[in-house]
């Protein structure tokens, strides 16, 4: 291929670095420090991987000092906006549950409390991701009890 001027923006095969342990999820396309290696450092932190069968998000409890995009996105296209699934999610100081059955988009403004994500049901694979508005996924943990 030809020298390019902006093949720099393009990042092929970008893949998450989130830990992955029995398979809950396949891996789907991220952009983290390692590619700012390549770009130059960018206020964004970005993943999104397959769900594939119940479990809970690594993270505990937490808040960023930034804000967050969190991203429900059904497979199927055909039953649009069904989810395939079930996943709730614990948000503010008095942790209020929200169950997310359909495509979804949860902006959490920089300080709003949130965690743990729980995926309760797999019935078809889905994406779930994220966007941080930061270069790095950092986060400031708390107590929550």
């Amino acid at each position: 291929m030809a020298e390019s001027k902006y093949e720099k923006y393009v990042l092929r095969g970008a893949e998450t670095t989130i830990p992955i342990f029995p398979p809950r999820v396949v891996m789907s396309i991220g952009f983290d420090e390692k590619y700012m290696e390549k770009l130059g450092k960018m206020d964004m932190n970005f993943n999104f991987v397959g769900v594939i069968r119940p479990h809970v998000l690594a993270d505990p409890p937490h808040v960023h000092n930034c804000d967050e995009y969190l991203f429900f996105m059904p497979s199927d296209h055909e039953n649009w906006p069904d989810l395939g699934g079930e996943a709730e999610i614990a948000m503010g100081e008095e942790w209020e549950k929200h169950t997310i059955t359909t495509a979804a988009i949860i902006c959490l403004p920089a300080g709003v409390q949130h965690a743990p994500i729980f995926i309760k049901k797999v019935d078809k694979p889905f994406f779930f991701g994220h966007c941080l508005l930061a270069d790095s996924y950092g986060s400031s943990q708390f107590d929550a009890l």
